[in-house]
């Protein structure tokens, strides 16, 4: 009876582990289906990278996640200047010019969560960290992407990313 009594305990810690402790994830989601889930954490780091729709030249956007699991610009990289970028320098950024690149720096625009429109012509890219670059719309073609950072318990997380993996095996890179 004790061995049966241990036994049940441990599957009741580890079911209240997996029902209850909270992560934080990176999401972006195309219609209510994520297509990508990365846990996430203070100092995270990722890219949004396309090509400029009127320049046709490339625009990166750097993003931070701060210690609120808030979403922070933090740095805009483009090549051409006078067709919207740069749009506006708020107090404490600068706009630096290295070769054929403009560095709008110092940024600390945070969003709650983004809306992110991909369209093939545009050659949307992502990238965490330093993972691999993803080519978005390769991925998922013509789409409204919202990203954001979710709460979630670890069976959910758990099931979300065998979704996620799922999906990216079934498109072709």
């Amino acid at each position: 009876m004790g061995k049966r009594f241990v036994l049940f305990s441990v599957l009741i810690g580890l079911g209240a582990f997996l029902f209850l402790y909270p992560l934080r994830v990176l999401t972006l989601t195309k219609n209510d289906q994520i297509i990508f889930l990365k846990r996430a954490k203070p100092g995270d780091t990722f890219q949004l990278a396309y090509l400029h729709s009127v320049a046709l030249s490339d625009v990166r956007d750097f993003l931070l996640i701060d210690s609120e699991y808030r979403i922070v610009l933090t740095e805009t990289r483009f090549q051409g200047q006078g067709t919207g970028l740069p749009y506006n320098i708020a107090k404490g950024e600068k706009l630096l010019r290295e070769g054929d690149w403009f560095r709008l720096t110092g940024m600390q625009r945070v969003f709650p969560s983004i809306f992110w429109r991909v369209q093939s012509q545009w050659r949307n890219r992502f990238r965490f960290g330093n993972d691999p670059e993803l080519d978005i719309s390769a991925k998922v073609g013509d789409a409204l992407i919202h990203i954001q950072i979710q709460k979630m318990n670890m069976a959910s997380w758990l099931e979300t990313y065998l979704k996620v993996e799922i999906f990216k095996k079934s498109r072709v890179n």
